[in-house]
C-alpha cells in the first residue's frame, strides 16, 4: 500500500489490477490522456476503467483527480470492485436543504442560522457548540411544524434510483446525520434506506424544549456509527463508501473504502476520491459498482 497527500492515497493499492474512473461528460482536460471514455449511463457521465500495476500510473490519476476537484469538476475513481454498503449524510447530500434551517425558519431566526449552520459545514466552528446554539433558537416551536417541515424538503436528484439500485443488488444503505430523528425517520423511509441515527430534538407539552436528548451526532458520533454498523453486519469498514458535503462528514469519509463529496466544502478534498458537483447520485452507481443506475 503507498502512501501519498493526494486525495484517496489510502486506496492507491499499486498490487490491484482494478481502477475505475468515473466522470462527467466530457472529460476535465486532466484526465483526458485516460481514455477512451465511454458512456456507461447516459450522456450525462463517462467512466473508464485502467488495468495496470504501475505506481506512476495510480498516482497520475489521484494528482489530477485532485486538480480537478479544485476546478470543482464532477470525477472521482474507485479500486473497490464493488462497495458493501453506503452510508449518507443527510442534510445537503440527500436532501437540498439543511434541515435546522429549514426549522429555523418557523422560528424567525432562519438568516442566523443559516449563517453559523455554513461555518459549521465549512470547519471554522465547533459542530457540537454551534449546534447547541442554534437548536436553543428553536425552544418554544410547536411540534406541529416538524411535518410541515419534513413535508418541504426535497431530494436530490438521483437518490431514489440509487438507493433501489443498491437494493436490488442487495447492498444496503444507511441514513447518518447531524439533524434531527424527527426528519429523518420520514426521509430515511421515503427513499428506503436500510437503517438510519440522527439527533433527537428534545420535545415537552408538545413544544422544542431547544435542546438536544441523547447523543449529538457528530463527526466522532458519525464514525462510531459507521464502525458499530460494520462491525454488526460483518464487514470491513475499507469495503464501504460514505458520502457527505461538510465538517461533520469527514472522519466517516476518511475511514471509508471510497469517500464521495457531494457537492462538498474543500475542508474535505483532502479526504475525498470523488467529488460530485453534477449532484446526481446516480454518479454512484459506475464509481461504485461498475455500472449504470438501472
Amino acid at each position: 500500500m503507498t502512501t501519498s497527500t493526494n486525495p484517496g492515497s489510502k486506496l492507491l493499492d499499486t498490487s490491484s489490477p482494478l481502477l475505475r474512473l468515473v466522470c462527467a461528460w466530457p472529460p476535465p482536460r486532466e484526465l483526458a490522456d485516460y481514455g477512451p471514455f465511454r458512456a456507461v449511463s447516459d450522456a450525462a457521465y463517462g467512466m473508464v476503467e485502467l488495468s495496470g500495476s504501475s505506481q506512476d500510473g495510480y498516482q497520475a490519476v489521484a494528482k489530477a483527480c485532485q486538480e480537478s476537484f479544485l476546478r470543482r469538476q464532477t470525477v472521482g475513481f474507485s479500486q473497490l470492485e464493488q462497495v458493501t454498503a453506503v452510508f449518507f449524510d443527510m442534510d445537503a447530500t440527500v436532501i437540498r436543504e439543511e434541515s435546522i434551517v429549514v426549522l429555523a425558519r418557523y422560528a424567525g431566526v432562519e438568516a442566523h442560522v443559516a449563517a453559523v449552520t455554513e461555518r459549521a459545514m465549512a470547519g471554522e466552528l465547533d459542530f457540537r457548540q454551534a449546534l447547541t446554539e442554534r437548536v436553543a433558537l428553536l425552544k418554544g416551536l410547536s411540534t406541529a411544524v416538524l411535518a410541515q417541515a419534513e413535508a418541504g424538503l426535497t431530494l436530490m436528484p438521483g437518490i431514489l434510483e440509487f438507493v433501489a439500485f443498491c437494493r436490488r443488488l442487495g447492498v444496503p444503505t444507511f441514513l447518518v446525520s447531524g439533524g434531527f430523528v424527527q426528519l429523518a425517520a420520514g426521509v430515511a423511509a421515503k427513499v428506503g434506506f436500510s437503517g438510519y441515527h440522527a439527533c433527537t430534538l428534545g420535545v415537552q407539552d408538545d413544544q422544542l424544549t431547544g435542546t438536544v436528548v441523547g447523543e449529538v451526532v457528530d463527526a466522532e458520533a458519525k464514525l462510531r456509527y459507521v464502525q458499530s454498523t460494520c462491525a454488526r453486519l460483518q464487514i470491513d469498514v475499507k469495503s464501504v463508501a460514505c458520502v457527505g458535503d461538510g465538517a461533520n462528514d469527514l472522519l466517516m469519509l476518511a475511514a471509508a473504502g471510497v469517500a464521495v463529496g457531494h457537492q462538498a466544502k474543500e475542508v474535505l478534498y483532502p479526504v475525498i476520491q470523488a467529488l460530485n458537483i453534477v449532484g446526481d447520485h446516480r454518479f454512484l452507481a459506475p464509481l461504485l459498482f461498475g455500472r449504470p443506475c438501472t
